[in-house]
């Protein structure tokens, strides 16, 4: 949560990088935080950015 909010155009790619995870548990993770309504990804994938809703 913290890589999103410092950096909301970070793709999952470049977040599981950084935290040292594997990009489908990355996949995995944000589609879950996705449905719990604690994210969202706005403009699509290619040149979206994410909001997140909590701090």
């Amino acid at each position: 949560m913290k890589e999103l909010i410092r950096n909301p155009s970070i793709t999952q790619k470049e977040l599981a990088r950084i935290i040292g995870k594997s990009e489908r548990t990355i996949k995995t993770r944000t589609i879950e935080m996705q449905e719990k309504g604690l994210i969202a990804r706005e403009n699509g994938k290619r040149n979206g950015r994410w909001k997140v809703f909590i701090e």
